[in-house]
């Protein structure tokens, strides 16, 4: 049954989840503003996840983006059980999630109370303070502040660009840049690099931002005379997790 409902130009995503958190409700806030839609999970008042994708996907999968499944000496992982590393990803994953919502000044909310997320199958489901919830989205925010400095807009597509800024004649790249050059093709937004290395769009946004200041990657439409150069791989740099 819908407890909550109301526009979000009249009721901001702040004060809704807080209001949320205050009654100790447990349930989803579903959240629909511009094409995004996103659900946010409660128990008891405190959150426990949150995506904007049509399924609640896996705690699992995400545990990807930093960890590995513990294994026996023969590598073998009978059990399949992933490490409590998952816990700091989770909180991540919310405040991405309530950074794109809070994005839409427009849109509308509802709270449909008894409906808890599927995403941690057969694990005991984590549970998030308000407040800590509230300060992972806002430590994200203003990473995409700093970031949007230096993008020119990160929707757009980004490309290698074809030759380095004159009197330039070499680049070394570090091994986690070259990953990121490497998902880049011959043309990728932001969400696509992140998607192609399974890593959060923030860390995608921050690596391809630094790239772009390098004068290693430019916008699809960037043209400037040729000047030949040579770029080489560090190989003594390490790949810092993703």
């Amino acid at each position: 049954m819908d407890l909550l409902q109301g526009d979000l130009a009249a009721f901001p995503l702040r004060d809704v989840l807080l209001l949320v958190s205050q009654r100790a409700q447990t349930g989803v806030l579903r959240v629909e503003t511009g094409t995004l839609t996103g659900r946010v999970f409660f128990v008891d008042g405190r959150v426990t996840y949150a995506t904007t994708r049509d399924g609640d996907g896996s705690v699992a999968a995400l545990a990807h983006l930093g960890s590995r499944p513990e294994r026996d000496r023969r590598g073998r992982n009978p059990g399949g059980k992933w490490p409590d590393p998952a816990r700091p990803l989770i909180l991540q994953q919310i405040g991405e999630v309530l950074v794109r919502l809070g994005h839409g000044v427009s849109g509308r909310f509802w709270f449909v109370e008894g409906v808890t997320t599927r995403a941690y199958g057969e694990n005991d489901i984590q549970r998030f303070e308000i407040g800590e919830v509230l300060g992972a989205a806002d430590g994200r925010r203003k990473e995409w502040e700093e970031i949007a400095r230096v993008l020119p807009d990160p929707s757009m597509r980004f490309v290698l660009r074809p030759h380095l800024a004159r009197g330039v004649r070499r680049a070394v790249v570090s091994a986690t840049a070259w990953q990121v050059l490497a998902a880049i093709g011959d043309g990728a937004t932001v969400q696509e690099v992140a998607e192609r290395l399974s890593m959060f769009e923030l860390s995608a946004a921050r690596m391809i931002a630094d790239l772009y200041a390098e004068g290693l990657v430019v916008d699809v439409g960037y043209t400037e005379e040729p000047d030949p150069v040579l770029i080489s791989m560090d190989a003594a740099s390490s790949s810092a997790p993703l």
